[in-house]
């Protein structure tokens, strides 16, 4: 751990970190929000964690697992010095019932045909002792090859959790919550017992809302703040920001995505059309004149592969093209493209649009959203086409393509189905780790991509600030970072 966060008077400090919106949520079964898995963060100890030099995660609040059987069956060692608030162990049982959370609907729903009893995980776990020493593991075990659960256990719903009698709940890491006031934007968390706590981490953990960047950025400067992560920025805005001093870039696993309205008259109702768009587009262009804020993407396995720079990396052979420019097949030749309205959507939703009316003639009005309004508008189909921003669930491209599997309830909300991308779904859910999953699961993207009504477009950037003292953190793709290890060389003199 670092250095210890203390005044030279011996009076406890806080690590302040900023949130550009009060979190939607603290539920930490279902995780919507980036705000949310910020805060959630510091409150649970998660199972594993993703790497900030990722792809690949790490055993967290587990000690280490390990695949048997085909990956069907992993011996999951729950790491030592686990506790409650109240200093009592965390039980092997508790870290069991985590891991079927890890099938909620936030992180990995099954397709209904690997689901047939509804009970929305695939796995049975007992304790065991270990073969090896005779202590309490975890044995997991599935009618499915799971070779990708180190990443699905990082899903912090996953996390050891103890519901309270009075409906909320607490967790086993470093802080515990001791007020939260939102009409201020302010959570504030204090340290305590946990196998995450140690010398470096701060007595309390501070979350700030700023709304407005310009106050985050002088609250950094006059040493008010001590942590800035920045994603939703201006183009020019995060320009800026990304030349500031000290600043770091972190391209996240959050996928920008066209969907289209099943039925559209359009090209892009069909494959071809959306091959011949997915193949034209020109995403390095694009991102360029939106200042890198968003960073080119045409197939999810690239959030997590490293790419040569100023490549599209994964881009796909384009497949039969449409001839020139094809109007509609209806009369009305005017097409709407929803979006959420905040940055940089409509700069990359205006953009998208010029290119739709150049390629196929069609016009193409814009639709700003408010948030609530545009989840509303994405759950009932309440669009013709829809630029919208998806986190990945897991560090696995699972998490993007199960849920067009006929029988998920994604795809029967569209009316999609189509035997090709089952086919290719069913063989790689069947397929155990090594080169063959690999092969099943790269396979199974490009039949998705070519089938499904949605084109990949960008990966979310972000840039990262900090205060005076405070270095510069190791963020993983999900934009989370160890607050609870996070040193300063010099604290500022502040009142918190």
């Amino acid at each position: 751990m670092g250095t210890e966060h203390a005044r030279g008077d011996g009076r406890a400090t806080a690590l302040v970190v900023d949130l550009d919106a009060w979190p939607l949520s603290l539920d930490p079964f279902h995780v919507v929000d980036f705000n949310q898995a910020l805060v959630l963060d510091a409150l649970v100890d998660p199972l594993t964690r993703d790497l900030a030099d990722g792809p690949g995660t790490a055993p967290s609040a587990l000690a280490s697992l390990t695949p048997l059987d085909g990956d069907r069956a992993w011996l999951l060692r729950p790491a030592p010095g686990q506790c409650w608030d109240d200093g009592s162990p965390v039980r092997p049982e508790e870290i069991a019932a985590g891991v079927h959370r890890a099938w909620g609907p936030t992180c990995l729903p099954l397709p209904a045909a690997y689901d047939p009893e509804g009970t929305g995980s695939p796995v049975v776990t007992r304790v065991v002792p270990d073969p090896a020493d005779g202590a309490p593991v975890v044995e997991l075990r599935s009618r499915l090859p799971l070779p990708y659960l180190p990443q699905l256990l990082a899903f912090p719903g996953a996390a050891p959790v103890r519901e309270r009698p009075d409906g909320g709940w607490t967790g086993s890491g470093p802080f515990r919550p001791v007020r939260a006031e939102r009409s201020e934007g302010r959570i504030e968390l204090c340290r305590k017992p946990s196998r995450r706590t140690g010398p470096g981490t701060p007595d309390r953990l501070v979350f700030q809302v700023y709304a407005d960047r310009a106050d985050a950025f002088a609250a950094l400067a006059d040493g008010r703040l001590d942590l800035s992560l920045n994603t939703g920025l201006p183009p020019g805005e995060f320009a800026s920001t990304a030349s500031r001093p000290g600043a770091t870039l972190r391209g996240l696993s959050m996928a920008c995505q066209l969907w289209v309205h099943p039925g559209l008259d359009s090209p892009l109702a069909t494959p071809a059309g959306r091959r011949a768009f997915s193949a034209g587009f020109d995403r390095e262009a694009a991102s360029a004149l939106l200042h890198k804020a968003v960073l080119p993407l045409s197939r999810y396995a690239d959030l997590w592969e490293s790419r040569e720079p100023g490549a599209d990396a994964g881009a796909r052979p384009a497949g039969p093209l449409l001839p020139g420019r094809l109007p509609p097949r209806s009369r009305r030749a005017e097409l709407t493209l929803s979006y959420a309205d905040f940055a940089p959507n409509g700069e990359a939703s205006a953009l998208v649009a010029a290119d739709l009316h150049e390629r196929f003639g069609h016009p193409v009005r814009l639709r700003p959203l408010s948030y609530e309004r545009f989840a509303r508008a994405a759950a009932t189909l309440d669009y013709e086409l829809l630029y919208g921003i998806n986190p990945a669930p897991l560090a696995h491209v699972a998490g993007f393509l199960t849920g067009f599997h006929s029988t998920s309830g994604q795809a029967r909300a569209f009316g999609f189905a189509e035997p090709a991308v089952d086919a290719a779904l069913d063989r790689a859910l069947r397929s155990a780790g090594g080169p063959d999953a690999e092969r099943a699961w790269r396979e199974a993207e490009a039949v998705v991509l070519d089938h499904a009504p949605v084109v990949p477009l960008f990966q979310v950037n972000s840039v990262t600030l900090t205060g005076p003292g405070c270095p510069a953190p190791a963020v993983a793709a999900t934009g989370t970072t160890h607050l609870d290890d996070l040193t300063r060389t010099t604290v500022p003199d502040r009142d918190h």
